[in-house]
């Protein structure tokens, strides 16, 4: 025999041990790169995981699991790769963020499943995070749920926007309360924070949510908190011209592809209070921009009329709703260094935003705006820019309008996320900005 076989023999033996060795493993390590914080996976019969500051438990004995099209995925799992990597860019947001420049440093565990899925963990200087992947070769999948169990070794103090009900405009007080005071029926939105001593703070959020309800929280009565979601939307009823209400729903929280990576549950971890305003994990985790050109978006404050109901004083014509109000915001704004003014609620007839009502000379406005460097942005209801999508963009677009402001969404179900989506897309080509309010 020459060596060539050897040398393959050799080389075959070795890739079964990895194989076999991937497939005997079952727990794994992975740390942020200042070692501070580490992730501790298990896969014996399920998958759990804990989450350790310094080598202190903020969570622990947590377990994840996701049902599409009634199949339990990490239900006995049987892990065929275990691969790890380290990532580390400078990277400079199109708008500024916090910061000009932003670190993207983590280590990541890549966790291949049988049966067409992985597992992908992150741990970050800034916190830790995970998400499912999946390529099924059916184009499309329903998801049944997802079960997210955070499981904190104390009954720690949590600040957690409580809810009543999936319907909300997500204004809510963060109510410090102990984890165990958090009974199931008491529904929450994102980000919520625990307080997990010697002055550790947790951040309970998500990023890249795309064509899948937005997570929100319900208590457990215990030490814990654990994911509901919005079901999928099968019968809707609008009351008034604003409040487009879900009156039927599916037993399943999205429809989506079968191919597809799946949102980040992210932890945002500190140390100290004032670190939660700058920790960057959430944008991290976003996918890239989509845009070429962001060179048109340009970020700014606002004078707000319907902060203080329209009116101004000591003005020698009638304050409301009309032209030369709107260019006394106009003056101000130019005046202070304000970049754009808002007209929220009244400057066109209700359930049509191509009817300016009489008192405002939208063109004469925005030509004053112009003249000024102040830019305008126009609220609307968010059912009548859907309605009149393409004809209302286009007109706002020719008026020279900067942005919109889109308001009473009130819902995060999957076809509220799709509708976010599709309004930035749809905007974005007529280089407008978007707040959504809410």
């Amino acid at each position: 025999m020459n060596n060539e076989f050897w040398k393959a023999l050799l080389l075959l033996l070795s890739m079964l041990w990895l194989v076999g060795d991937a497939a005997a493993q079952s727990s794994y390590d992975l740390r942020s790169p200042d070692d501070r914080i580490e992730v501790r996976i298990r896969t014996i019969k399920a998958i759990r995981y804990d989450v350790l500051l310094k080598g202190r438990a903020l969570l622990e004995d947590c377990t994840l699991s996701f049902d599409v099209d009634h199949k339990t995925l990490a239900h006995e799992p049987k892990v065929v790769s275990a691969k790890k990597r380290t990532y580390d860019q400078v990277v400079e947001p199109p708008i500024r963020q916090k910061f000009a420049k932003i670190r993207d440093y983590y280590n990541e565990l890549r966790l291949e499943l049988e049966g067409g899925y992985a597992l992908v963990f992150r741990a970050y200087n800034e916190g830790a995070a995970y998400r499912w992947e999946t390529s099924f070769p059916q184009e499309q999948v329903k998801v049944y749920g997802e079960e997210v169990k955070l499981n904190f070794p104390r009954n720690f103090i949590a600040y957690y926007p409580q809810e009543d009900s999936f319907f909300s405009h997500n204004e809510r007080r963060y109510v410090p309360q102990h984890l165990s005071e958090i009974a199931p029926v008491f529904i929450a939105t994102l980000p919520a924070v625990v307080d997990a001593g010697e002055g550790a703070k947790v951040a309970i959020a998500e990023s890249d949510v795309e064509e899948y309800p937005g997570m929100w929280l319900r208590g457990t009565g215990g030490n814990g908190l654990s994911a509901t979601f919005p079901p999928y939307p099968l019968k809707e009823k609008l009351e008034r011209d604003r409040d487009y209400k879900v009156v039927e729903s599916a037993d399943y929280i999205a429809v989506t592809h079968g191919a597809r990576t799946f949102p980040w549950r992210v932890f945002g971890i500190v140390e100290k209070d004032g670190d939660l305003l700058t920790n960057q994990i959430v944008w991290l985790l976003e996918k890239p921009s989509q845009l070429q050109d962001t060179s048109w978006i340009k970020p700014g404050k606002v004078a707000w009329d319907w902060w203080n109901a329209h009116n101004v004083y000591d003005v020698d014509f009638k304050a409301g709703i009309n032209t030369q109000t709107y260019k006394y915001y106009i003056d101000f704004a130019a005046k202070y260094g304000i970049e754009y003014i808002i007209l929220d609620e009244g400057w066109y007839k209700l359930g049509n935003l191509l009817e300016v009502v009489p008192e405002i000379n939208m063109e004469e406005l925005i030509a004053y705006a112009k003249q000024k460097n102040v830019g305008i942005i126009l609220w609307v209801i968010w059912k009548t820019l859907d309605d009149q999508l393409e004809t209302a963009l286009n007109q706002f677009a020719k008026w020279g309008v900067k942005g919109i402001k889109v308001d009473f969404m009130q819902r995060s179900d999957q076809l509220l996320i799709d509708y976010y989506h599709k309004i930035s897309r749809e905007a974005a080509k007529r280089k407008m900005l978007v707040d959504f309010h809410g």
